[in-house]
């Protein structure tokens, strides 16, 4: 009797945990009339992709399963077809359940059997399409209506069918909270400011304010749709207010929203984090480099080699970011006179000879040959117009233009900028900085000779003028502490020498001052 009972306990237990363990998985049967013998898709929407999960052949009754231990995560899925149809449904909390189509009208003739969410969705779909076709019968109704009597008859039935839009979709929500269907229908309404709120300001303050109202950033069953990514590159686009601060704190609000699902919190750093390297936004930069640092300390997903080579361009782009004071520069400046150019060519041949002596002479070592030809660039530098600081520039603006008279699309935008400089920016309160980057003096016959074109540059171009300054020093930082990748760059800062706006060109530079300068 005991050994009886003890037998059949085990037998209830296993069937039990089979049960259960099978509950904790997902089983989706289909039948679709027409597609015998062929293979069907199981996918989930994320964002604008539609990304495949499992495949299977339908048997001869169009009859398939998939199946697994494991859940699928809950989102909205669809079933592709191998005429390259395909329809929507959603997944939720209950797993086991069967679909029936028929390939010849996917939306109207889909069932679903133990899925009462689904159920819900086709029929929220479906007085949604006969709502809709109601509209538009009326819309156009109204466009040939001739008499008041009849537009007035018309808008009544307009109201009135909005009415019910809006009657069905709050029962809908109550009857269902806390399904996901309920958040699914709701995450697709748009937030409505209420008619009273007339004022503009007030009006864009509350759409702000509400925008998420609808949409719960932080359930990750909506990044498995088609439109979670939409939502959040509209509100960073379209709603906010461009500006760095701005931006920067709901980004932190963004990610603080979604730390609690580790898929979506990684989604949500890598979507911003890229969105922000790729925007032409004036401010993108800072966005970027305050993510960039949250990159390299929370993506516990990235390959350490990521984020070591990561590091150091975010501390470059630091330095000389929108907004934040510029590097000092101390520079040597080219003498206003062409005459003087040349009397110092004549110095820049015998300081060649010389280098060239010292870094050829096997029997110097190179701690010994380094600081004499640094001494040799210190004497040689001597010769110039004395030294400019870009802090002591008093101009109202400062331009910082970094070229090189080797790079093809210096020779080309570097007259073009000094044109610009006599012209256009005249009458402005404006220095330039036009820094030469010449630097490196490994190769001393290559490096005298680039300072020897760049002399040329200048002459030929006439690029001398009361707050133009020619300059060089390469013993300044510039790329490192300006972000230097390729050339040219340019910068405009203000009085303070904060920076206004960088890597653009001079037509945007003569627009932002007068812009500034209210000049039209």
């Amino acid at each position: 009797m005991n050994k009886q009972f003890f037998i059949t306990g085990i037998l209830i237990f296993s069937i039990l945990f089979s049960l259960n363990s099978y509950a904790q998985g997902h089983k989706i049967k289909i039948k679709i009339k027409g597609v015998e013998n062929q293979k069907v898709i199981l996918g989930y929407h994320k964002n604008d992709n539609l990304i495949p999960a499992d495949t299977v052949m339908a048997d001869k009754n169009g009859m398939a399963t998939f199946s697994g231990e494991k859940p699928l995560r809950e989102g909205l899925y669809f079933i592709f077809l191998p005429n390259r149809r395909y329809f929507d449904f959603i997944v939720s909390k209950d797993q086991d359940f069967t679909i029936e189509n028929d390939t010849a009208d996917v939306y109207k003739n889909v069932k679903f059997k133990g899925s009462e969410e689904n159920t819900l969705l086709k029929n929220y779909h479906n007085f949604l399409m006969g709502l809709n076709k109601k509209m538009v019968e009326l819309q156009e109704k109204l466009k040939n209506a001739k008499t008041e009597k009849e537009k007035k008859k018309i808008n009544a039935d307009i109201k009135s069918a909005n009415d019910e839009y809006t009657a069905y979709y709050q029962k809908s929500l109550k009857d269902n909270e806390g399904t996901f269907f309920a958040t699914f229908i709701k995450a697709t309404r748009e937030v409505e400011v209420p008619k009273e709120i007339t004022d503009q300001t007030k009006r864009y303050y509350y759409y702000r304010n509400h925008y998420f109202d609808n949409f719960d950033v932080s359930d990750p069953r909506l990044l498995y749709t088609q439109f979670y990514e939409k939502k959040i590159d509209t509100y960073f686009d379209k709603v906010l207010i461009q500006d760095p601060d701005t931006l920067i704190a709901e980004c932190d609000i963004m990610l603080e929203k979604t730390k609690n699902d580790k898929e979506l919190y990684k989604y949500m750093l890598i979507h911003l984090f890229n969105k922000f390297a790729k925007s032409k936004l004036m401010f993108a930069e800072n966005v970027y480099v305050h993510l960039g640092y949250i990159y390299v300390d929370k993506a516990v997903w990235s390959t350490d080699s990521f984020k070591n080579q990561l590091k150091p361009k975010l501390d470059r782009k630091s330095n000389c970011l929108p907004g934040n004071t510029a590097k000092n520069i101390v520079m040597q400046t080219l003498p206003q006179d062409s005459a003087d150019i040349d009397d110092i060519k004549i110095f820049l041949e015998d300081m060649k000879e010389r280098g060239l002596e010292i870094e050829n002479d096997e029997s110097r070592t190179f701690e010994e040959t380094v600081p004499d030809l640094s001494e040799l660039i210190a004497e040689f530098m001597g010769n110039f117009n004395g030294y400019k600081e870009l802090s002591a520039l008093n101009t109202k603006y400062t331009i910082l233009w970094f070229y090189e008279p080797d790079c093809g699309h210096c020779k080309k935008l570097t007259p073009e900028v000094y044109k610009a400089y006599n012209n256009e920016l005249k009458d402005f309160d404006l220095s330039v900085m036009c820094i030469y980057l010449e630097r490196n003096t490994d190769d001393w016959n290559k490096f005298s000779n680039h300072i020897g074109k760049w002399f040329d540059f200048v002459q030929k171009n006439k690029m001398y003028g009361k707050n133009w300054y020619n300059v060089w020093n390469p013993f300044e930082k510039h790329r490192h502490n300006y972000d230097i990748q390729s050339t040219p760059v340019m910068y405009l800062l203000d009085k303070d020498k904060k920076i206004i706006a960088k890597r653009i060109g001079h037509e945007q530079v003569i627009e932002i001052i007068k812009s500034m300068e209210g000049v039209k």
